[in-house]
This record gives C-alpha cells, structure tokens and sequence, in this order.
C-alpha cells in the first residue's frame, strides 16, 4: 500500500500529569527516530516526523520552552512532570517543522515499535559538556585508586553530576542492574537507570531540580527546572507526624540509601548508553500497572 493509501489513524498524547494533551492524524506509527545528538540523547527522544498540525485539547500553563546553541529548535516540555512532548525547527516549513516525541502518545508501545538510529554528532555545532565543579563521590565500599568516575549534567549544565561505581557500566564485571521500565513516568523519558547508593553519587546545582511526585508518592523524581532533563529519584521525606502505613515505612527505609540515576545525564564521551541498551546490558523492566493503572486523559 502506498503511503498515500495507508489509512489514517487519530492519535492522544500527553504529559504524564496530564495538564498538556494533544491529538493528530497521521498513519500508523511503525517506527521511530532515536538521535543521538546531545539534546534528544539526554532527553531519551523517540521522534517522529508525521507532518501535520496538532490539535491542543487541553493546555493548562505548564509547557515551558528550552533553546540552545544557535536556537534553531524549540523544545517543549512540561514544567510540573518533565515529559518531552514536542519540538519545532526554523530549518523546515510547518508542519514538516514539528518532530513529536512518540513516548507521550497514549496505548503506543514504544518497545514493539522499530528503532531508526541516526547519528548526529558530527553536527555543528559540538556541544560542550558542562563541568561539574565538585566535590567528588568518595563511597565508602570503593577504594579511592579503584572504581570508575563518570561525570555528566542536565543539557543545560544547571544540574551536574559525580558517580563512582566498583566497574565501568559496560564491563561484565559491573554486577549492578540496569534498566529501563515501562512505566507510565518512565516510558515517557526512555530513561535508563543505574540504583548506586547515595554516597557514590553528587549532584550540584540541586536548586534547579523540580520534584515530581505521583501515585503513591514514596519517591520523587528531580528534573532541571530550565531544560527538563530528569537526573535522579530520591525517596519523598518523611514529614514531622506524618502518619503512613508500616508497609510504606519499610519501603522508604530501605530505600533512602539508593538513589537511582538516569543514565542519560553522563557525558556521552565517557558512556554509551544506547549501546548499553543495543548491546543487551539493560533490562528492559515491565512495570506498566504497578502501584495503580495509570488513567489517560
């Protein structure tokens, strides 16, 4: 069938706090672009390029718009969740401007969908990874002249990063699990996740993290405020008289001594993720449900 023949399908996205929903028409979604370029690295972009309008259905403020470098791109995302949703480019005439990130579509499972991967790191101009300014993780389970040091940042280097673990990611000698989930938040950022203890990472600039908690509320995830890129979860603190259940007690005790880490923020000269993820070194976990369906808008 020729593609001017495919039948058109109605599609619904959203941010994952719902206060962002949009739909549009466009044959059926097969594949995706996954870039590696710095901005849709960091972001876990699974694009697509349908070239039609949007239609907003529901736009509650919360969008906010992030530029860099010569600010040929618009990048949408939300300001309350982090969801990436949309972005618009000066190099193309609508709609062929808009590239969608297929991870916000509703009943769209990314993980059976076709990965086209493109390289564009060669593009300029070159992003410069931002320098993390300090200190440096010191844990105490590895030996200060042993372990592997990676350094990353949120894309706009607001947010830095310190993580030391016992081996490189890519060894077979690293014991750790790495995955990507398919949660309601998760599939959202195609975030890969590392679980080191707190004392093997650091995170300066923490004033620029917005917190996003949902569902049961026992973790919350830190986003940077300016650009969107999601860092780490951290377990939500237990306020003076609050009164939560034995099970949710036991749950946060023993998880306050993790803090799990999206990979996608280490420099992409010191970590490879998408070969991480190619080469079968992540598991894909299966967590769609858990804690409670999630309700699309």
């Amino acid at each position: 069938m020729a593609d001017s023949e495919q039948q058109i399908k109605k599609y619904r996205g959203n941010c994952h706090c719902r206060a962002f929903v949009f739909e549009f028409e466009a044959p059926e979604i097969k594949s995706g672009v996954i870039c590696n370029c710095s901005i849709c690295y960091k972001k876990g972009y699974f694009a697509i390029t349908p070239g039609v309008e949007l239609k907003i259905v529901k736009d509650e403020g919360t969008i906010k718009q992030y530029q860099f470098g010569e600010k040929k791109w618009k990048h949408q995302f939300c300001s309350k969740c982090g969801t990436a949703t949309y972005g618009t480019s000066e190099f193309f005439n609508p709609p062929m401007n808009m590239g969608i990130n297929a991870r916000c579509i509703q009943n769209l499972d990314i993980w059976a969908l076709q990965e086209r991967h493109v390289d564009s790191t060669a593009h300029p101009p070159p992003y410069t990874p931002p320098t993390h300014p300090g200190p440096l993780p010191s844990p105490q389970s590895i030996p200060d002249n042993q372990g592997t040091l990676y350094h990353g940042s949120c894309h706009c280097g607001a947010v830095t990063a310190a993580l030391k673990v016992d081996h490189p990611f890519e060894s077979q000698s690293y014991k750790g699990m790495l995955a990507e989930c398919n949660c309601s938040h998760c599939i959202r950022g195609g975030y890969v996740w590392a679980y080191p203890t707190k004392d093997q990472l650091v995170i300066s600039g923490r004033e620029n993290l917005t917190w996003y908690e949902f569902n049961q509320k026992i973790v919350r995830k830190g986003s940077c405020k300016h650009c969107g890129v999601l860092v780490l979860v951290e377990p939500v603190p237990i306020q003076e008289g609050e009164e939560v259940s034995e099970e949710m007690r036991k749950f946060r005790e023993g998880f306050k001594d993790i803090r799990p880490v999206n990979l996608r923020v280490v420099n992409q000269d010191e970590l490879d993720v998408e070969g991480l993820r190619r080469g079968g070194r992540v598991r894909q976990a299966k967590r769609a449900g858990e804690g409670g369906e999630y309700v699309n808008p």
